[in-house]
């Protein structure tokens, strides 16, 4: 369980879902960011490594998103694997360093894990207690004071009407 220093950053969802562009059953995994952005929303840049049974996602930072209108909220990264193993090994590695794995058991409709908080990933099988805890784990930014510059002769005039 993370300590008050140590939070949970990311948030993952492991579930089973159906491709229907290739017509085909598979294991979605969705990465999001606890952080929620107000200004504008990115990508994770994950380094995708597969090893026998074991998944590796490296990540690698955030980057824009390719699209024609900004949006808000938590940054993603997803992937659908097809013929998986009954159970294999995730990890997600942040700064080269910084380690968090699982153990998956795929089931016919459904995903168990070993862990549900490891170092600074939240892990879920379900889909809708994941869009249920969105709020609560969200690392919500705090609201900075609109600052306001001018230039500085209309600052001068403001300063003279106040004291007059």
């Amino acid at each position: 369980m993370p300590t008050k220093n140590q939070s949970i950053e990311y948030r993952l969802l492991v579930r089973p879902t159906f491709d229907s562009t290739v017509n085909k059953e598979g294991i979605l995994f969705l990465l999001e960011t606890s952080k929620q952005f107000t200004n504008f929303s990115y990508v994770i840049d994950v380094k995708e490594t597969i090893l026998g049974r074991k998944i590796v996602w490296t990540l690698r930072g955030l980057r824009a998103p390719s699209m024609n209108m900004p949006s808000t909220g938590a940054a993603q990264y997803s992937n659908i694997y097809f013929d998986l193993d009954n159970k294999i090994d995730f990890m997600l590695v942040k700064n080269e360093k910084a380690t968090a794995s699982t153990s998956l058991k795929f089931l016919r409709s459904s995903v168990k894990s070993t862990k549900t908080i490891v170092n600074f990933l939240k892990i879920y099988t379900d889909e809708i207690e994941f869009e249920n805890n969105r709020l609560t784990d969200a690392d919500v930014p705090e609201l900075k004071p609109d600052i306001h510059r001018g230039h500085e002769k209309t600052k001068k005039l403001i300063k003279r009407q106040k004291n007059k």
